[in-house]
């Protein structure tokens, strides 16, 4: 099994549920294995996968939450990332110690485990700047780790965090590339945020009119 690791600042939804958010994987651009992701690579795996594992530190013996959601976002150029909606087992110690790292930074990298079958990656270039592109995986879990391998991932801020912002056109993947959202949180979260800028601008006074 092949896993990808990333740097995530995640962000904790519900610390009684044990819900959680993050980029879990960066695809569109070279990692430091020399592999790019396609964008659509996890699309078969959320369509019939769900809901997969969350592990601690890909130990298969230690299951500490789920994936309920996952769907591949467009950032900039080239570059997509896998937003993944996590619920972490709050009635398990281990998972109660996952959440509380997730969501104070304590662990901030997340990493994939997936297998590649013999027809899904093909080499591109040549000489050092050759790649292996993968077009097909199969996904079988997440974990939550101390250090990571791919470039510019980040769990989506913890409460006192200062919050990245997801801006609606990261949202622009047609259907056909990108799998179906089992949630609106992004959406949902973009419209809190609008409409407390609103709240706080300060009103324009109407001009008074002379007769």
């Amino acid at each position: 099994m092949i896993t990808k690791i990333f740097t995530s600042e995640a962000k904790a939804l519900d610390n009684t549920q044990g819900l959680v958010e993050a980029f879990t994987n960066t695809m569109g651009v070279v990692d430091s294995d020399g592999d790019v992701i396609d964008p659509i690579a996890f699309n078969g795996s959320i369509a019939k996968n769900l809901p997969l594992p969350v592990l601690s530190g890909h130990d298969q013996h230690t299951v500490v939450g789920k994936v309920i959601s996952a769907r591949p976002v467009h950032i900039e150029n080239d570059e997509y990332r896998l937003y993944t909606l996590m619920k972490m087992n709050m009635d398990t110690q281990a998972g109660r110690e996952t959440f509380s790292n997730v969501s104070g930074q304590f662990t901030r990298e997340w990493s994939v485990g997936f297998n590649v079958p013999d027809d899904g990656w093909a080499h591109e270039g040549e000489g050092k700047s050759q790649v292996r592109r993968i077009k097909e995986l199969d996904w079988v879990e997440v974990s939550a780790v101390i250090r990571g391998a791919s470039p510019s991932t980040q769990t989506i801020s913890a409460k006192s965090q200062t919050e990245e912002k997801i801006e609606p056109d990261a949202l622009d993947a047609t259907p056909d590339e990108v799998a179906p959202d089992t949630s609106d949180l992004l959406r949902t979260k973009i419209e809190i945020e609008k409409l407390t800028l609103e709240a706080k601008m300060p009103k324009r006074k109407k001009p008074k009119r002379k007769y």
